[in-house]
């Protein structure tokens, strides 16, 4: 409110207050009293005809308020007073509907959790097993790598004799089968259930004999297990220093989720990406929209594919995902199939060198066309679906493949778009001068082509969950460290890259909750007359008892229980936060009051008041006549 507004309401208010002052005054004071020889003046007047006989003298007056001395009618009177009454009893009415509830919010308390530290992880306990007797070299390296590395707390065992053959025996074995064997062991070993294990496999030359790799080579389990396969009796420097590397390698990924080097989020310090799960919801839901997209599924010049979604996609590859996931959050996947789903970009080139159409990388922004129909159940699940297309090229456009930024095609054939989804190019058998398929009549995508589609999927998944698109490999540029990775089955997910998800969510879920609430306790400040129910103060103390809960789970090392909380807290602080009564309609600052007020209850109010006041001043002058009139008569009987 300006200072103009605040100068025209007080005079309002000192116009309404002196007209109510006048009539009060009105009807406290007597009749008013004639002046000295105002009688004769009167009379003089009437005879020579200056005035009309309206005029009344001062005992005229008197009489006719007087009346004979006959006591005044109360009905009138009663009317009036009872309109007023009526009006003064619904004030509590009013200002119990209209009156502004701030329910308690604990502002010291989050603004002191908001304070604190993020939410932070101990580093995970990573069990080292190797041969005692092996090698005293590769015992001290090993013991040297743990001592110096900080990513994880690794606790080195070294197994004597019988002990030490079955790693041995472990070492002629293929990995799929030491993976199989290190899941199988994983809640029988002795060790908590969500520790890590690294185990150094000793093997001899003859026993090598299936091995195409040289030297030291990291192998991540699909499980919670890495082992380094090492020939047994090496002790020179260089291979002493990549198994160094190897047990420094395998802590990082292990703990950070990245087995390439280099920097990595991992949730264990508290920080994390700022988009990371963005498609998730506060409590952890997600959908996945999967679109099958013909281009042109005419007969002249396109292909006509659909899929089983129930059975050859959701039950062979999607179901095992979610899953794996389903300790992150909840994911729901549906799949459609679209016609006429033309690319709205510019029509891909031909490449005589590649024998393919091209789409370059700086028209893959413009690759999606927003008429296409994904349609989702969005509504019910309010959560902001990811996308991910399967589009058939038209016959005149095909082979098409879809170009990285330096030229080279695309290994999965599809690109991102981060937090909407990814799109995969399938280019049918038919292309390249096959025709249509089958005049034009529907087919249906599976066996290998719907796997490799797949397989691309789950990859830009990852991505957009902030993994890698696909498990580590051999990237790194040692002369004898080669890197290679178990398929983590039709899930895509291994449970170390799971529970590297689980703590960044926990870590974003529990900073997210604590920026809610503390915007909350930040907006409650600042409007003071802003409406604050029960209901919402209920959830934020909900919100900062369960994010509460997080932290002493994090720091004794349940990452379950963590998530957990952290989940429902982001969940109770985003239903605080945005509360459906934390509305317009129940904010009523000064200037909507009285632009609301004033305008409805001044001409309603002022009238019946003031005529209230008169019928107040007719009564009480009747009253006060009739009685000097009786005292008149009486005193002259």
């Amino acid at each position: 409110m300006d200072d103009m507004e605040r100068f025209a309401t007080t005079a309002l208010f000192l116009l309404v207050i002196v007209r109510v002052v006048k009539e009060v005054k009105g009807v406290l004071e007597p009749m008013p009293r004639w002046p000295a020889g105002g009688r004769e003046a009167i009379e003089r007047k009437k005879s020579e005809g200056e005035v009309d006989d309206d005029w009344l003298t001062p005992e005229e007056e008197f009489e006719r308020w007087a009346k004979g001395g006959a006591r005044p009618g109360s009905k009138r009177l009663l009317v009036s007073v009872s309109q007023a009454l009526l009006v003064v009893l619904a004030v509590p009415v009013w200002w119990r509907t209209t009156a502004i509830v701030r329910a308690p919010i604990p502002t010291r308390a989050i603004a002191t959790e908001t304070a604190m530290p993020p939410l932070t992880f101990e580093p995970p306990v990573v069990h080292v097993t190797l041969p005692r007797h092996d090698s005293s070299e590769l015992v001290s390296a090993v013991l040297k790598a743990a001592a110096a590395c900080s990513a994880a707390d690794l606790r080195v065992r070294a197994l004597p004799g019988v002990e030490a053959t079955r790693l041995a025996e472990l070492a002629r074995l293929t990995d799929l089968d030491v993976d199989e064997w290190a899941n199988s062991r994983s809640d029988g070993d002795g060790t908590p259930a969500g520790d890590y294990h690294l185990v150094f496999l000793p093997h001899r030359p003859q026993d090598d004999d299936d091995d195409d790799t040289e030297g030291v080579t990291l192998v991540v389990g699909s499980g919670r297990t890495v082992w380094v396969r090492v020939r047994s009796g090496a002790d020179d420097a260089e291979t002493m220093g990549s198994i160094a590397l190897a047990t420094r390698l395998a802590a990082e990924c292990l703990a950070l989720g990245k087995c390439e080097g280099g920097t990595a989020v991992s949730g264990l310090d508290g920080r994390v990406p700022e988009s990371d799960f963005s498609p998730l919801t506060p409590d952890g839901r997600a959908l996945l929209s999967f679109t099958l997209a013909n281009a042109s599924p005419d007969r002249e010049r396109g292909h006509a594919y659909s899929w089983r979604f129930g059975s050859d996609v959701e039950d062979r590859f999607l179901r095992h995902a979610s899953a794996a996931l389903s300790r992150l959050g909840g994911f729901e996947t549906e799949g459609q199939v679209l016609y006429h789903a033309k690319s709205a970009g510019e029509r891909p080139r031909w490449d005589g060198d590649k024998k393919a159409f091209v789409t370059p990388s700086s028209e893959l922004p413009f690759f999606v066309d927003s008429e296409w129909s994904l349609d989702t159940s969005v509504g019910e699940l309010a959560a902001k679906p990811l996308h991910f297309v399967v589009y058939v090229p038209p016959s005149d456009e095909c082979p098409l493949l879809v170009l990285r930024e330096d030229g080279t095609p695309s290994p999965a054939n599809g690109f991102v778009v981060p937090g909407w989804g990814g799109v995969v190019v399938w280019n049918p058998p038919t292309c390249g001068g096959g025709g249509s398929s089958d005049g034009g009549n529907k087919s249906y995508l599976s066996g290998s082509d719907l796997e490799r589609a797949m397989e691309a999927a789950v990859g830009q998944l990852r991505q957009l969950l902030g993994l890698s698109p696909s498990p580590p490999h051999a990237d790194i540029n040692e002369p004898k460290l080669n890197i290679r990775s178990v398929p983590a089955s039709s899930a895509g997910f291994a449970t170390w890259e799971v529970d590297v998800l689980v703590r960044r969510r926990a870590a974003a879920g529990h900073r997210a909750a604590m920026d809610s609430l503390d915007s909350l306790a930040a907006v409650v400040k600042a409007m003071p007359e802003m409406d604050v129910p029960k209901a919402l103060a209920e959830a934020a103390g909900e919100a900062l008892s369960e994010a509460r809960l997080a932290r002493e789970a994090a720091v004794d090392g349940r990452l379950e229980d963590a998530a957990v909380h952290a989940r429902n807290s982001h969940a109770h602080a985003e239903s605080a936060f945005f509360h459906p009564q934390i509305i317009s309609l129940l904010y009523f600052p000064q200037e909507y009051k009285l632009a609301v007020y004033i305008p409805l209850f001044l001409p309603t109010l002022f009238p019946l008041f003031t005529g209230l006041m008169w019928d107040v001043r007719f009564y009480v002058r009747r009253t006060r006549c009739a009685a000097e009139h009786r005292r008149r008569a009486g005193k002259a009987e």
